[in-house]
């Protein structure tokens, strides 16, 4: 039996928009020896599109280790072509015609797109496979006679049939000597040069949380790529431009880090952008040393867009923007705008942008985005978003024409903590985990200072004896504007050596981080403290509490008045 890439059920193969192609991949899969390696429903796109070599997809992309590889491209049902006006169509069982795009074009075409995409990849230019052997054809398994679908740039020996399922491996043996007779020497494959074409076309990765747990038997479940997380890269594989949107905990910030890391490992001068600066310091910490990638907050980039502008120009571009816009927010208007006017002066561009938190980006923030691209046009520009985490009341869209891929399985949060959090949702319906876990737990005192020493009673339980770094906790305070009182509370509490307190900063093992809910935000934590709501107004905090609590992967701990708590679980006011 064959490698096939994917391995499908019958059930998966059963579930497949076309049959037509399910058939072809059973007869290969069955009927073809083991030193063949078969990959089915491959996208791809380019770092450059030629002429020739466009975006693109094929059905399955056969390697042999001693000849090369072979596109096939798969239509079910009759087929027809009308010479008079140059249209395909296939046939159904009504004997009802369907356009249909030319399959012998689009094999074509693929051909020439997979040269052009392994030629980007350093391993295949070292391993001097530019002469290959290359093929293209077409497979209609529901077609008797190929004679009759004969054509000068189709020999009718090329085109897979109904008796081509019975004998795959002497149809495609036939395919690659006819291609090599006809174009005389070439250079095998090997077993290197596929290895190469699995790693550029099929990539398996394991999924890092962003925070390492202690809790081992949850946090290996959090490991398996959710059949959510797979879709959306196979979708994101062949498409420039996308917007991915899903609730807390679907993994957007993993997908947008594993998307931003793939087109820079494929030649990509790459940027990842978000909104939230803690966010952004994690997102650069994790990808120190990754090549062809830059990593920052959006207001980060305008700064360093302006200062270098400056430095060249001899201008001052946000006192210009002032002086344009008088009034206006820095951040919101200013700093973006002087950005725009920094892209007039520097020539460096992105070839790629993926961009996290998209849904606290303003409108203005889009355009000197898209300007900083390579080709306003066309270079790879991927939004990842939550509808309902727009707790800085950001509006406007994207610049992105298709509607948006939605992620609905929640894979960060235990059954408990998703229930809780996601009563203050509204979107899309995300699906609960299955991990289990603890139910929320609440700390009941009627001021802040005896909260404080509940909440650091707590820690030092957790570090001194059951054994939790001090790494994997986080408080988190809703009321921003109150916060240094609330910080002060704590920082008076001692610790057990070596764990300190940390305000604000990046998280080390020792430290036990006390930040406010929004600038946590994007960010995640095996146990979080949600403290600080006696002081806000509940009933109008539905989008800080949504994010709060879904920042917490296996414990979520509520501190606050005994009506604070009540409120949280639902319980009617006495």
């Amino acid at each position: 039996m064959t490698t096939m890439i994917p391995e499908l059920s019958e059930a998966q193969l059963n579930e497949l928009p076309s049959q037509a192609e399910a058939k072809v991949y059973r007869a290969l899969r069955d009927k073809l020896p083991q030193d063949y390696v078969v990959f089915f429903q491959v996208g791809w796109i380019l770092r450059r599109e030629e002429e020739q070599a466009k975006d693109g997809e094929t059905d399955f992309l056969v390697c042999h280790p001693d000849h090369g590889y072979l596109c096939i491209e798969v239509k079910g049902g009759g087929v027809g072509f009308d010479a008079s006006t140059g249209d395909w169509f296939s046939v159904d069982r009504h004997q009802q015609k369907h356009p249909i795009n030319n399959p012998i074009s689009q094999a074509l075409k693929a051909k020439y797109s997979i040269r052009s995409k392994l030629n980007e990849h350093p391993r295949w230019r070292d391993l001097g496979l530019g002469n290959v052997l290359r093929g293209h054809t077409v497979f209609f398994p529901d077609v008797g006679d190929t004679n009759v679908l004969s054509r000068p740039d189709m020999p009718g020996a090329l085109i897979g049939s109904t008796r081509s399922l019975q004998d795959p491996k002497s149809w495609i043996d036939g395919v690659f000597d006819y291609r090599g007779n006809d174009a005389g020497s070439f250079t095998p494959i090997g077993r290197r040069g596929i290895d190469v074409v699995r790693e550029v076309f099929a990539r398996s990765f394991v999924v890092a949380p962003l925070v390492a747990s202690r809790l081992a038997d949850q946090e290996a479940r959090r490991l398996v790529l959710t059949k959510d997380q797979m879709r959306v890269l196979d979708f994101l594989r062949s498409h420039r431009r996308a917007a991915v949107s899903g609730g807390a905990g679907t993994g957007k910030t993993v997908l947008a880090l594993e998307k931003a890391r793939r087109l820079a490992s494929e030649g990509f001068k790459t940027l990842l952008t978000c909104y939230n600066r803690q966010l952004a310091d994690h997102l650069s910490s994790t990808c120190a040393g990754t090549s062809n990638l830059d990593v920052m907050s959006f207001h980060q980039l305008c700064y360093r867009q302006v200062e270098k502008a400056n430095h060249v120009s001899g201008r001052d571009l946000v006192a210009e923007a002032k002086v344009t816009y008088p009034g206006k927010d820095l951040y919101d208007v200013q700093l973006p705008n002087a950005f725009a006017y920094s892209l007039e002066v520097l020539p460096d561009r992105y070839d790629a942008i993926v961009c996290d938190e998209g849904q606290d980006f303003r409108e203005e923030f889009w355009v000197p985005l898209e300007l900083l691209l390579s080709d306003y046009e066309s270079a790879p520009l991927y939004v990842f978003y939550d509808d309902n985490q727009n707790i800085y009341a950001r509006a406007g869209t994207f610049p992105i024409r298709e509607e948006p891929f939605t992620l609905t399985n929640n894979c960060r949060n235990t059954a408990p903590i998703h229930v809780a959090a996601y009563k203050h949702y509204k979107g899309v319906p995300v699906s609960p985990p299955d991990i289990e876990g603890d139910e929320v737990q609440f700390e009941a005192s009627p001021r802040r200072d005896a909260q404080a020493a509940k909440i650091n009673a707590r820690i030092v339980d957790f570090v001194a004896r059951q054994g939790v770094s001090a790494g994997d906790i986080t408080v988190l305070i809703a009321d921003a504007l109150r916060k240094a009182d609330y910080y002060a509370a704590l920082r008076r509490l001692p610790l057990p050596k070596p764990a300190t307190w940390l305000e604000e900063g990046i998280r080390a093992n020792n430290t036990v981080l006390i930040d406010t809910i929004q600038r946590f935000k994007g960010l995640e934590s095996p146990i979080v403290i949600l403290w600080g709501l006696d002081t806000i107004d509940l009933t109008r905090s539905e989008e800080l509490l949504y994010v709060g609590m879904s920042r917490a992967k296996s414990l979520l701990i509520v501190v606050g008045t005994a009506a604070t708590c009540a409120a949280f679980r639902g319980e009617p006011e006495n």
